[in-house]
């Protein structure tokens, strides 16, 4: 017969394992397929067009956030991004035209072309000796690594995986980001903290003028 203390000790460790053990919640919708809701808008304009988020045309500066909040999860979601043309050598000086999401209000996975220097990638906005414009710092520059992963003209799946400090990202079934980032500065404590998943409006002023969109679909999330 076991003793009085190995039974308290083997039901501690049972409720420790379990708790360690915690499976991740189910996936649900972010996006219904069918209107906004439970999302809020910027000054920016989005709308559904047959099932799909749109935003972009032309329009200025704005975001569409959630209005819940999430700090350890796995997001998916499919994206296309507007094209621009590019010349005979594949060069483009007007393709910065890009998007992104926001999550726990400091780190952006941004849906970019990296021939303009402009990845889908993982990119804060941090004071820093690398930072370009002074304050954007690329804490990984993911498909710079895998020039034809992108499709362009077409969908493209994104898996982001945001447990503690370690942010994952994958696009079309390749790994591009694995960043583990441990903000100190007392102005970004915020980022260790739950916040809203925000879509960025496509700022046209950044592309000479080019009226593109961005396009999502296919939102889903699950707490970890």
């Amino acid at each position: 017969m076991k003793s009085v203390s190995t039974r308290v000790t083997a039901s501690f460790c049972f409720v420790l394992i379990a708790a360690i053990a915690q499976p991740a919640t189910e996936w649900k919708d972010l996006f219904n397929g069918k209107d906004l809701t439970g999302w809020s808008m910027g000054t920016g304009v989005w709308k559904v067009e047959h099932g799909v988020i749109v935003g972009g045309q032309g329009g200025g500066r704005g975001a569409l956030v959630s209005k819940d909040r999430y700090k350890d999860f796995e997001l998916e979601l499919d994206f296309m991004l507007a094209e621009q043309p590019s010349a005979p050598d594949g060069s483009c000086d007007k393709c910065t035209y890009n998007s992104g999401v926001y999550l726990r209000t400091g780190y952006q996975v941004n849906f970019g072309r990296r021939e303009a220097g402009e990845f889908i990638g993982v990119v804060v906005h941090r004071v820093h000796p690398k930072a370009i414009r002074g304050n954007v710092l690329w804490l990984d520059t993911g498909d710079e690594k895998f020039p034809n992963l992108r499709k362009k003209e077409d969908w493209n799946h994104v898996q982001i995986s945001f447990k503690g400090l370690r942010l994952q990202v994958t696009l079309n079934g390749k790994k591009i980001c694995d960043v583990t980032d441990n903000p100190t500065d007392a102005a970004e404590a915020e980022w260790k903290e739950a916040g809203p998943i925000s879509f960025q409006w496509p700022p046209a002023g950044e592309a000479g003028g080019f009226g593109g969109f961005v396009k999502f679909r296919n939102v889903r999330i699950r707490e970890l």
